[in-house]
């Protein structure tokens, strides 16, 4: 089970989550700085991750929280049928929960 929230993390924490991401029908795990987006953080472990303006106008880095928790600063493109149905933009979530599983 997923739960979206859109403005309502804590960002000021320096601990980690971590990040199970399946890529282009690779799996990955990264350590995910609570402070970073899931966009920069792949793109520092050297992943070639979809996106475009990351600001989260777009929706090109839209991806499917499968279990855990993120916040997204910005989320304005998504619909709340998206957001029940688990799709974030990466540009903008941080994770809220210690493990995040995410699907693009």
């Amino acid at each position: 089970m997923t739960d979206l929230a859109c403005g309502a993390g804590d960002f000021d924490d320096p601990d980690y989550a971590t990040a199970h991401v399946d890529l282009y029908g690779m799996k990955h795990s990264v350590r995910w700085p609570r402070g970073a987006t899931l966009v920069d953080t792949l793109i520092a472990a050297g992943l070639d991750v979809p996106f475009s303006c990351k600001e989260g106008h777009c929706g090109s880095c839209a991806a499917t929280v499968v279990t855990g928790k993120v916040d997204m600063a910005v989320c304005d493109i998504l619909q709340a049928e998206d957001l029940a149905d688990g799709v974030i933009l990466s540009c903008q979530a941080r994770p809220l929960t210690d493990d995040v599983y995410v699907e693009f």
